[in-house]
């Protein structure tokens, strides 16, 4: 398989991250971890599963510049959207799977202030995109066209002197992610995870391109890379998380509870200590969906 580490687009900054996660109201999720701790223990709950039932297949995200922390934060909207519509019987749609332009273009240039050159994000820049600026489907909304994915358009909207259409943001605004929190341990995500909530995950480790035989990938060499937590088996014998990437289909090997193309189980020590540890992963909840609007079908 292809090595596409150079497709990762993390920027670790741990003082940055801390600088901007002091205007969350929920800034690190074991500070109200109690009401849900150990709801997880034993579990196995497939959020991706979820959304291929709301939205009739998985999307299968393909990024072409160095956008990862976009594309991780809308896997974890994508979760977020289908948990309020199939487990929580909100009166929502679907519509499309969210679109990651905007929410690359406005991490860099509206939460970061524009200071990073060249591709690339914190990871706590979209959470906090998502949650003070929302996040929209795939659609056309006026003049600018969000229907399929463009790296160039991320690229040119994540540049200072671009950002994010003022039309747009108006529209997005009216659909944030309603918290994010930080997830330290395996065992916070594990109940976060449990209890419907997608969690993006950024760090310096890079994985093997061949899943064993029971679906998990090996930790190999480093990626600056953000991907999304979609799953949780902590009854298994060998208990882990789903991880989802943006890569297509860059791996190979065997797969297990219908996992999606170019995702990857990670084993519970593996997330703990080389990835959640690292300060930069965030759990998303709850999404102000699109309401069904009600059409007059009459012929005039």
């Amino acid at each position: 398989m292809k090595n596409l580490s150079h497709l990762g687009g993390w920027v670790r900054d741990e003082q940055g991250v801390d600088e901007a996660m002091k205007s969350l109201p929920h800034p690190v999720f074991k500070d109200s971890w109690g009401v849900i701790k150990d709801s997880g223990k034993g579990k196995t709950i497939l959020l991706y599963d979820i959304i291929k039932r709301v939205a009739g297949k998985f999307p299968n995200r393909i990024q072409t510049i160095g956008d990862c922390v976009s594309q991780g934060a809308a896997y974890a909207v994508d979760a977020a959207k289908c948990v309020d519509i199939h487990i929580n019987k909100e009166f929502e749609e679907w519509v499309a799977e969210t679109a990651t332009e905007d929410i690359y273009g406005g991490c860099r240039v509206i939460i970061g202030g524009g200071t990073l050159r060249g591709d690339g994000a914190y990871g706590v820049w979209a959470a906090r995109y998502c949650n003070e600026y929302g996040a929209i489907p795939r659609g056309k909304y006026g003049n600018v066209d969000l229907t399929t994915y463009s790296g160039s358009k991320a690229k040119s909207w994540g540049r200072p002197s671009g950002g994010v259409p003022k039309t747009l943001l108006d529209i997005s605004k009216q659909h944030p992610i309603q918290t994010v929190s930080r997830v330290d341990t395996y065992e916070q995500a594990r109940d976060l995870l449990a209890n419907g909530y997608a969690i993006t995950v950024a760090s310096n480790q890079g994985f093997s391109s061949q899943r064993d035989s029971e679906g998990f990938a090996k930790p190999k060499g480093e990626w600056a890379h953000q991907m999304c937590l979609l799953g949780i088996d902590d009854g298994y014998k060998r208990p882990g998380v789903l991880c989802v990437n943006s890569w297509g289909s860059w791996n190979a090997g065997p797969k297990r509870l219908e996992q999606p193309t170019g995702s990857f189980w990670i084993d519970a020590d593996v997330v703990e200590k080389r990835m959640l540890s690292q300060g930069d992963c965030w759990a998303f909840s709850g999404y102000e969906g699109f309401k069904p609007r009600k059409l007059n079908t009459r012929i005039i």
